[in-house]
């Protein structure tokens, strides 16, 4: 990922509609699929500003990972434990309760060694929620500076973790109410050719808020509604 935006990634993610949901989100799956809600060890793989990890630390010891000197310092300044390492290096077998990934895969080139290294350091009975960027129809430049080897479609990510022990608790295109004007946006930007630096520049506030009521939708509807297509992918899965 471009390094100016872990920059952008820390000064927005509090408040911008997609770093706010999806949080909100992660939260909903822990308390619904692990049934004790403190004490637990959790790693967040990939520390993006930290504001997640910080949050993560109220069900217990929380750890994150991740191979940029930026995000790791962003998440210590939230006061979080944080290593400079991939998920291909970082080896604590049986270690943890939880592990989140969230949009970490389509970064990796070999993602099918980096779903079984997150399945081996998962105890027993642990589960993984893992969010990655879905269909190939959404690429745009944001994908370019974030660089991303792809998107998923839904059968791609669960084999993928089928393939590596795990089984699916649940799976889900989300994302789906503002997907026709995620299209429309990343079409035009291609025809006319405007770059700019990321999606998260042209957030003002009255965007901010429409994302916020229209995603926040989604999250009183997951995980009991599957959405047949969506921007992104979301599934938890057991060990």
């Amino acid at each position: 990922m471009e390094t100016f935006f872990y920059n952008e990634i820390y000064n927005n993610e509090k408040e911008h509609w997609w770093y706010l949901t999806r949080r909100k989100i992660v939260h909903k799956l822990i308390k619904k699929y692990l049934p004790k809600r403190e004490g637990l060890r959790i790693l967040d793989v990939g520390c993006g500003g930290g504001l997640l990890s910080q949050e993560l630390q109220k069900y217990g010891k929380t750890v994150c990972i991740d191979p940029s000197t930026e995000a790791v310092n962003f998440a210590i300044q939230r006061g979080v434990e944080a290593e400079k390492i991939s998920i291909f290096d970082y080896k604590k077998e049986r270690e943890y309760d939880c592990a989140v990934a969230l949009d970490i895969l389509e970064h990796c080139y070999d993602d099918s060694v980096a779903i079984k290294n997150i399945y081996n350091l998962l105890k027993p009975e642990g589960i993984a929620i893992i969010f990655v960027p879905a269909l190939n129809c959404f690429w745009g430049h944001q994908d370019v500076i974030s660089h991303h080897f792809r998107r998923y479609t839904y059968n791609d990510l669960l084999n993928k973790f089928k393939n590596a022990g795990f089984k699916p608790i649940t799976q889900s295109y989300f994302n789906f109410f503002l997907s026709p004007a995620v299209y429309a946006s990343r079409k035009l930007r291609n025809i006319i050719k405007t770059t700019p630096q990321s999606e998260l520049t042209n957030n003002n506030f009255l965007l901010n808020r429409i994302g916020k009521i229209i995603f926040g939708l989604e999250y009183y509807l997951i995980p009991g509604i599957k959405f047949p297509f969506g921007v992104s992918l979301l599934g938890v899965y057991k060990k």
